[in-house]
């Protein structure tokens, strides 16, 4: 809070000297539209385009009470009971059926409960993201050939890693499924890349 106070203080009082030397209006504007991009950008940064998943830690750390990222960050450090406190938080809170959906199914498949998350999969929306958590659920089920084909219909990259690393790890293919975890890791930013990460800690690690 203190950050975003400073940094208004600092932009108002530019604006307001500009101003009294009788800058024209358009400089004042490009200023004022360039140091809130910049500054939105730089608040963003950790959770959108990073590859320091230490400073996207950070950033989740940072905003725990947000109910989302308080459930990310209990998922990729296995605190179940936080993670259970904050998805209730979550859907207290936010009543829209789809980001309740992608929470609700990622929790399940953290509890690796595969008959909640079926449960839960169907109302995922866009469609590109339903496909990617079938295709995990499918993974899960041991069901390798459905999770292979749905797998081949997700366009991004990482999607499609994530899932084959998911598959191989089932299988006890420790090194494909290390592999397939790194290019998902690779191809990924922010929060993603964090989950992938702490996901597959004992791959990066080793």
């Amino acid at each position: 809070m203190k950050q975003h106070v400073i940094f208004y203080s600092f932009v108002f009082l530019l604006c307001f000297l500009l101003g009294f030397i009788q800058a024209p209006f358009y400089l004042i504007a490009l200023l004022l539209i360039f140091s809130m991009s910049w500054y939105m950008y730089i608040q963003i940064s950790p959770i959108l385009f990073s590859k320091d998943v230490h400073k996207s830690e950070k950033f989740i750390l940072k905003h725990q009470k947000n109910p989302m990222y308080q459930f990310y960050y209990a998922i990729a450090n296995n605190l179940d009971d936080e993670a259970e406190a904050a998805l209730a938080k979550f859907n207290a809170k936010y009543k829209n059926s789809h980001r309740q959906a992608l929470m609700n199914t990622s929790f399940a498949l953290y509890r690796k409960d595969v008959s909640e998350a079926k449960k839960h999969v169907v109302s995922i929306k866009p469609l590109v993201y339903r496909t990617y958590y079938e295709a995990l659920i499918a993974a899960q089920s041991r069901q390798y050939d459905t999770a292979k084909r749905l797998a081949e219909q997700l366009p991004k990259g990482w999607m499609k890693e994530s899932v084959l690393a998911e598959i191989s790890q089932k299988q006890g293919n420790r090194a494909s499924a290390k592999q397939h975890a790194v290019s998902a890791y690779e191809q990924t930013r922010g929060l993603q890349r964090y989950l992938i990460y702490k996901n597959n800690e004992t791959y990066f690690a080793s």
